[in-house]
């Protein structure tokens, strides 16, 4: 007669892969229940995004049809508290592991990768990450653009004519720019860029997982990942999963924006994901004809802000009519701001 005892030692063989633990030393095995021939076995996962869950799933089933007796099975996956993956962090670094959980994607022929952030929407920060990927294109560097706004994309847009993606071998291949930008966003994939992507927050993260592990991006100097504004599921799965390098901080002149930004960058500092800098946009116009300069939203207050965080300040760039022109025609690639490449100087630095 099989025993939960049984089921317990079967599972001690199914191991993480990345920590090289078993599931069951891993505190994982939240319960296993034996009714005759047929085990129930619950499952907590480190994340609801975890990597490897369904090797580890696939694992645990066969393990368990392994137990002499049993015919039928069936494995439950949940996911830790904060409190189980706390214990388990502790236990890593008892064991002299280390002491956060791993399961960040394969970085694979990508060198840098460059999230552009901001809590609070309208300051920008897709023209930025726009311009940013233009600038280190026009550096002879090859470069892709990730739209992890998966309700709200707009890089499209901005950069026009796009060759459109596609399938081939099980991948899929990038859009491409007129400058050869490599860009995967959402509404390269819809027949309507005006049709609503109605979604929760598992099929966001899925999508963006999609968008880095299964997209061909080959060989890239910098992927840049234009994130929505806020810090839900479309943030957290950036900054777990994917090996971000730094995070460019993007706000505008209000305290509003600044109190609200500051949540998007504390969620970064809380993944361990390091701040390059702040940003700040639309700080003020300067006039064609006489030179003089306004601040439309009250004096700059970016500078304390990055002294606030302890982050450099990278600069800040003037309300131009001309970027909303060339966004709104798909002209992104033929703007120039001398403003921003000295901003793209020291991002790059």
């Amino acid at each position: 007669m099989v025993t939960s005892k049984d089921v317990i030692e079967a599972l001690k063989s199914v191991m993480d892969p990345e920590l090289n633990m078993n599931i069951v030393e891993m505190d994982m095995v939240r319960s296993a229940t034996v009714s005759g021939d047929r085990v129930i076995v619950t499952l907590a996962l480190t994340t609801d995004s975890c990597p490897m869950s369904n090797r580890i799933k696939a694992d645990s089933e066969k393990a368990l049809r392994g137990i002499p007796g049993v015919k039928d099975v069936e494995v439950v996956l949940e996911v830790m508290s904060e409190e189980e993956r706390n214990l388990l962090i502790e236990k890593l670094k008892a064991r002299g592991g280390p002491s956060q959980l791993p399961g960040k994607l394969p970085r694979k022929g990508i060198g840098k990768i460059i999230a552009v952030l901001s809590g609070k929407g309208g300051v920008g920060k897709s023209s930025i990450a726009s311009l940013l990927a233009v600038e280190i294109s026009r550096r002879g560097k090859k470069v892709g653009v990730l739209d992890a706004d998966i309700t709200g994309p707009s890089i499209p847009k901005m950069f026009g004519e796009i060759v459109s993606p596609f399938v081939m071998e099980g991948k899929i291949i990038p859009g491409i720019s007129k400058q050869g930008v490599k860009v995967i966003s959402m509404n390269l994939l819809l027949d309507k860029e005006e049709a609503p992507i109605i979604w929760r927050g598992p099929l966001v993260s899925s999508a963006i997982r999609q968008f880095y592990s299964d997209v061909d991006w080959g060989t890239l100097d910098y992927l840049i990942i234009d994130l929505p504004p806020g810090t839900s599921d479309a943030q957290l799965t950036v900054m777990q999963l994917i090996p971000v390098d730094g995070v460019v901080v993007v706000t505008s002149p209000q305290e509003l924006a600044s109190m609200i930004v500051s949540k998007a960058v504390n969620m970064s500092q809380m993944m361990t994901v390091p701040v390059m800098g702040v940003l700040e946009n639309m700080s003020y116009i300067k006039c064609d004809r006489c030179g003089n300069v306004m601040y439309p939203f009250g004096e700059s207050k970016a500078k304390l802000f990055a002294e606030k965080i302890n982050a450099k300040f990278l600069g800040s760039l003037p309300l131009d009519p001309r970027l909303s022109v060339a966004a709104d025609a798909g002209l992104i690639e033929a703007y120039e701001s001398k403003e921003f490449k000295t901003i793209a100087d020291t991002i790059l630095a």
